[in-house]
């Protein structure tokens, strides 16, 4: 009887003992796993630049049709297509004294619907060209970005025929009537290039128009902001892990850093939501862990770190 009763006791405190540590490790898994949800930035100094973005393509700041005035017959055509030709240079003669038609300024015939021979009437399309010096790009944007936009700002363009090249712009229009599509306004902006270098008409872009600007501004990650009815607040933390909101204050942002105007100081800790699957799967094995440590009490409960997405 002695034995028995010994045995049993000392497999109830076994089963204490399984508990009690099962219970210790899947504290420590939820605590990894609560603490993995999160990372810190400080809050630094930097200069920050808001942009304004948009795709499009690259097009001509002339395009013309060029049309005869009389009734006659062509006498010669002296280019072809994609010839390139002068300002003045003489591109279709005629044989009954019509005065010869000429280029409008410098640029690229980019058609040409005559022969020799051919008998023509007033108005008729002989050739169509366009500049090659003067470009522009016509990108759409949003209609919430429209009120930091203005005539005369500097744009970034990527021409994606040359993705290494970097190419300068100007804003020279707005348009004043957007497009309604899907429940969204687009509006569109051109931007004439600074220097075309080999670019062609018809090639891709996307450019990025800087609205505002400033330098050596306190900011924090974007994401870092929370927001609650017209107010913002972010979570601070100290090294001893105690978290405080705090109302701030921001100002321009570039789409990943935000500038604080007040309401923190230069290297106070902000909290960044965040799951660290490494940490996630840490507490799953120690929660695997408690399990064989707890076969021989007959327990199948396993240990399970919780899980939060952003």
């Amino acid at each position: 009887m002695k034995k028995i009763t010994i045995g049993v006791i000392a497999v109830a405190i076994i089963g204490i003992l399984g508990i009690v540590t099962y219970k210790n490790i899947t504290a420590r898994a939820a605590s990894k796993s609560k603490s993995s949800q999160f990372s810190r930035s400080k809050a630094s100094i930097t200069n920050i630049k808001s942009t304004v973005s948009g795709s499009g393509s690259v097009l001509s700041a002339e395009s013309d049709v060029i049309k005869s005035q009389y009734r006659d017959t062509v006498a010669s055509v002296l280019v072809s297509k994609d010839q390139a030709v002068n300002a003045g240079d003489e591109l279709v003669t005629f044989q009954n004294g019509s005065a010869p038609i000429t280029a409008p300024y410098d640029g690229i015939i980019s058609d040409v619907y005559v022969s020799p021979g051919d008998s023509i009437n007033a108005d008729q399309q002989l050739l169509n060209m366009f500049d090659n010096k003067n470009f522009y790009t016509v990108v759409s944007v949003d209609e919430t970005d429209l009120p930091n936009l203005k005539v005369g700002q500097k744009a970034d363009i990527k021409v994606n025929a040359f993705p290494d090249v970097k190419f300068t712009g100007t804003v020279k229009d707005i348009s004043q009537q957007g497009e309604y599509t899907n429940g969204v306004s687009n509006f569109n902006v051109t931007i004439s290039f600074d220097e075309i270098h080999d670019i062609k008409v018809g090639m891709s872009t996307e450019a990025s128009i800087a609205t505002a600007s400033k330098e050596n501004v306190l900011a924090v990650p974007i994401e870092a902001i929370k927001d609650s009815g017209d107010k913002k607040y972010v979570i601070t933390s100290d090294e001893k892990g105690k978290t405080k909101f705090k109302e701030v204050k921001t100002g321009i942002s570039n789409g990943t850093m935000v500038e604080i105007v007040s309401g923190l100081t230069e290297g106070e800790q902000v909290q960044l939501p965040q799951t660290q699957s490494t940490a996630q799967n840490s507490s799953n094995t120690n929660g695997r862990n408690g399990f064989r440590m707890m076969g021989n009490t007959g327990s199948g409960k396993q240990a399970q770190g919780g899980r939060q997405s952003k």
